[in-house]
């Protein structure tokens, strides 16, 4: 069903809720129905309507008799529509970038928001995920190199970018997830680790976000190659 020119008239309450909850993170059917503070048939009517929209998504996790435990998220399809509903105003273009410690790797998000405005692109909030070494060598470079401003760090042990079990691994999605709440988002794909690359490009296709990786050209100057629907096989 078309859900273009849908607000927040269209929706109760709860359901208005549900969508917010779901912003932030997916959860289990019965996790959100905690959350709500309602009982199991309310809120399969108020899942049942966003279903219809194609809002939200319900994924059956696993089966034990007739009981199943269900996870529900948003549409990934859908998600600037229900910011629309939600009457979340974006206020940024964000770039999800990182830097590490080896050689001028602290530079990476300089060169890649140069490429970007040249070509357009009004970014006006950075995130970088880095380590504490490597934010310590930015700012040693800060002034003398006139270093771009970062609105936000995210410090990991390098270690972290490069163990799928880490905290890193548990938390970017939700991480991300906060930060499309009030932002359209371009994702570099280039620091840290093969492991941070693929995981990022699997949350962009997930998401739909557009993506973008750092490379050298045949003149040997830096240009970005766009990432969107890549696969990893």
């Amino acid at each position: 069903m078309m859900i273009f020119g849908l607000t927040s008239d269209d929706f109760s309450e709860n359901q208005i809720k549900i969508l917010d909850f779901l912003f932030e993170k997916e959860y289990l059917q019965n996790e959100l129905q905690k959350a709500l503070k309602t009982t199991a048939p309310n809120l399969h009517y108020h899942l049942k309507k966003l279903i219809k929209y194609n809002l939200i998504l319900k994924e059956t996790q696993q089966q034990i008799g007739n009981a199943k435990i269900n996870r529900i998220s948003l549409n990934p399809s859908s998600r600037q529509h229900i910011r629309k509903i939600l009457e979340l105003k974006v206020k940024d273009y964000t770039l999800i970038t990182g830097f590490g410690i080896l050689g001028t790797g602290y530079k990476l998000p300089d060169l890649v928001l140069k490429i970007l405005r040249e070509n357009y692109y009004p970014i006006s909030r950075i995130v970088c995920f880095t380590s504490k070494d490597a934010l310590k060598k930015r700012k040693e470079h800060q002034k003398q190199e006139d270093l771009v401003k970062i609105n936000r760090f995210i410090k990991y042990p390098y270690e972290d970018y490069r163990n799928i079990t880490s905290e890193f691994f548990q938390c970017v999605e939700g991480t991300l997830s906060k930060e499309m709440k009030s932002s359209d988002i371009i994702i570099d794909l280039t620091p840290l680790s093969k492991l941070f690359s693929f995981k990022l490009l699997e949350i962009a296709n997930f998401y739909r976000l557009p993506c973008v990786y750092l490379g050298i050209n045949k003149k040997g100057n830096y240009e970005l190659y766009s990432m969107s629907n890549m696969k990893i096989e």
